[in-house]
């Protein structure tokens, strides 16, 4: 799938490593993000989320997983194109974490298509650069401090072959984009030699 705006009834799936993966996905592609609900709250980058249509979830509350879930399906059904990060957190990227199954049954229910995503940021020389991950107890004012004083960062997205979901449970489905993910993650940092991951 060549990126830009998607067809109907699309789930975008990718790992997650930063606060500024949902504005790096979104100048490549039309999308509509589920994001933990703090963001909204976030000085102007909670209106630009808001404005773009995302879908805010409190992950401390499990019955607010069902209620974004059936959000997402009405979404999917009206012919949106949804986007998750199954990791349900963000990391230093170097490793995939595991997925979560919980937000993938609106498009087995929806019959979407899914699209598994690989990012990761790099400098212009290729090597790893994790000043945009957005990890442990660092605060926004942190993590914008840190990325602007950042040279030569490279947001790098890689669209993996999409796939239909047949006959395959949510679990299924989970494993399979997660191992998807897992090898273009492998594969492209051992081909490019990039240093500390």
């Amino acid at each position: 799938m060549i990126p830009g705006l998607y067809p109907a009834n699309h789930l975008l799936l990718a790992n997650h490593i930063s606060w500024l993966d949902i504005f790096v996905l979104n100048s490549a592609t039309v999308s509509r993000f589920v994001a933990k609900a703090e963001i909204k709250h976030w000085p102007m980058l909670g209106r630009l989320c808001s404005a773009a249509g995302t879908l805010f979830i409190e992950r401390e509350r499990k019955r607010d997983t069902a209620r974004v879930g059936g959000v997402m399906l009405a979404a999917l059904r009206e012919g949106h194109c949804v986007a998750i990060f199954p990791e349900g957190t963000t990391s230093d990227g170097r490793c995939i974490l595991p997925f979560r199954s919980s937000l993938l049954q609106a498009a087995i229910d929806s019959h979407a298509t899914i699209q598994p995503i690989y990012l990761r940021y790099i400098d212009q020389q290729g090597n790893w650069n994790d000043a945009p991950a957005y990890i442990n107890q660092m605060t926004l004012t942190e993590s914008l401090w840190r990325l602007l004083g950042t040279r030569g960062l490279v947001a790098e997205i890689n669209f993996l072959a999409p796939f239909v979901v047949q006959d395959m449970d949510r679990r299924e489905v989970t494993r399979y984009a997660e191992e998807r993910i897992k090898t273009a993650h492998d594969a492209l940092n051992a081909a490019s030699g990039t240093t500390g991951y």
